[in-house]
C-alpha cells in the first residue's frame, strides 16, 4: 500500500508540473504482414493543484512507515517502454515511434546504447553469446517496413541475424539467445496473392540448438483451440523458454526448450469493453514466469498487473491508477524485466525503476 501512495503521489506531481504525456492507450506490437504499428488513443485532462501540496504528498510517502518498500528509480526517462535486463545491465526502448533509440543502464551509469541509431524498435531481449558475453538482440524497422533483427554486443558491434525465418514465414518477436540456442516466434503464411493466408501449422514458437536444428514447440491447448498461434513475446534462460501467444485472447506459457514441463495460464482478454493486452514477460531466479499486463474496463481505474509463475503456483500484484478524473488515462507500467529475482519496471512519465514485488493473498494453483 505505501508503494502505490508514493507512486500515486510522484504521479501528482508530474502532472502539477505539466510532465504527464501518458495516453490512455499506447500500444506497438510487430505484425510480419504489415510490419510494426503504433495506437495512440484518448486524451489527457491536466489537474491544476498547488506544487506544495503535490510536493507534500511525496514527503508524506516517503515518510510513510515501510517506505523502503516503494519503487526505487534506476534511471529517468519519461519516453521509456519495452525493457529487459541481465547480470545488472538494463535496457530499454526510449522515445516514440517512429523515432526510437535504445539506453542501457550500468554500474557505470545511463547512456544510449553504442551506434544504435533512431529507428522503431518492436522488440528487445538480453541473453548470452557462446562465450557467455552478454549479447543484445531486437527487431529493428524503418517505421513500418524493413524490420531485421540484430544482434549487439553493446560495444557498438552488430550483425543481421540471418537464416532463422523459414520460407514464407517473418519473426514476430527478437531471437531470444542463450549460448548456442536461440528461441524466436515465427508468422507463416500459404498460398499467393489474394489467397494468401496464415499458416497456423508453421506458425509459433521455434527453438534453434547449437547443432542448428529448428524446432517448434507446443503452444498451450487453449490457444490451440482458439487458432492463437502468434508469438508477440518470447525470453530464453538455460533449458528454459518462456512466450505468450497472443490474439483476443493472449496465454503466457513456459515450457524445457525439449517441450516437456509446460505450465500456461490466461494472462490478458479484449471483448466488450475490456481490453488487455500484456506488455512484458521475462525469465526470472528459481523457473519463475513474470508478465506484465495493461488492463482496461469501461468505468474502472485502468490496471498494471504483474503475474509471477513459480512452478503451479500463480501470484498476482494488481498497480490500479490514481482514483479520479484521469483514472482511466494510461497505466502505471508499460514494461517488465527480471534479472535474477530483481524486478524492473517501466513507468510512463518517471523511468526504470526497481520495484518490490507484493502479491496479493495467497497464489493460485494452475493446471
Amino acid at each position: 500500500m505505501v508503494s502505490r501512495l508514493f507512486s500515486w503521489a510522484l504521479t501528482i506531481l508530474r502532472l502539477v508540473s505539466g510532465d504527464a504525456r501518458n495516453s490512455r492507450r499506447e500500444r506497438s506490437f510487430y505484425q510480419p504482414t504489415s510490419g510494426a504499428t503504433l495506437e495512440v488513443r484518448g486524451r489527457f485532462r491536466p489537474i491544476r493543484l498547488p506544487l506544495s501540496f503535490a510536493a507534500a504528498l511525496v514527503l508524506a510517502a516517503v515518510a510513510a512507515p515501510g517506505a523502503s518498500a516503494a519503487d526505487t528509480t534506476l534511471a529517468t526517462d519519461p519516453i521509456a517502454q519495452r525493457v529487459t535486463a541481465l547480470a545488472g545491465t538494463v535496457v530499454w526502448v526510449s522515445g516514440r515511434f517512429p523515432n526510437q533509440t535504445l539506453m542501457q543502464h550500468t554500474a557505470s551509469g545511463t547512456a544510449p546504447v553504442k551506434g544504435a541509431p533512431r529507428r522503431t524498435y518492436t522488440s528487445i531481449d538480453l541473453g548470452r553469446d557462446a562465450g557467455n558475453r552478454l549479447l543484445l538482440t531486437y527487431l529493428r524497422c524503418v517505421g513500418t517496413r524493413r524490420c531485421l533483427a540484430f544482434r549487439d554486443d553493446l560495444k557498438g558491434h552488430r550483425t543481421v541475424v540471418r537464416s532463422l525465418a523459414l520460407k514464407r514465414c517473418s519473426l514476430t518477436t527478437a531471437p531470444s539467445v542463450w549460448r548456442t540456442r536461440t528461441a524466436f516466434g515465427l508468422a507463416c503464411t500459404k498460398g499467393t496473392g489474394s489467397l494468401r493466408r496464415n499458416d497456423p501449422r508453421r506458425s509459433g514458437l521455434y527453438v534453434k540448438t547449437a547443432a542448428g536444428a529448428t524446432g517448434r514447440l507446443p503452444l498451450p491447448t487453449d490457444a490451440v483451440k482458439f487458432g492463437i498461434n502468434r508469438i508477440s513475446l518470447v525470453d530464453l534462460r538455460s533449458t528454459a523458454v518462456a512466450a505468450v501467444a497472443a490474439d483476443v485472447f493472449e496465454y503466457a506459457f513456459t515450457q524445457t526448450i525439449a517441450g516437456k514441463q509446460r505450465r500456461s495460464f490466461l494472462a490478458a482478454a479484449s471483448e466488450g469493453d475490456s481490453n488487455e493486452e500484456v506488455r512484458g514477460l521475462a525469465l526470472g531466479s528459481g523457473g519463475a514466469m513474470w508478465t506484465l499486463v495493461d488492463s482496461e474496463h469501461a468505468g474502472d481505474p485502468n490496471l498494471a498487473i504483474i503475474h509471477r509463475l513459480t512452478g503451479a503456483c500463480l501470484d498476482s500484484e494488481r498497480l490500479p491508477n490514481l482514483p479520479g478524473d484521469d483514472e482511466e488515462s494510461g497505466f502505471r507500467a508499460v514494461g517488465l524485466a527480471a534479472d535474477g529475482r530483481t524486478l524492473h519496471l517501466a513507468v510512463p512519465d518517471l523511468g526504470i525503476v526497481t520495484h518490490p514485488f507484493e502479491p496479493e493473498g495467497a497464489c493460485r494453483e494452475i493446471g
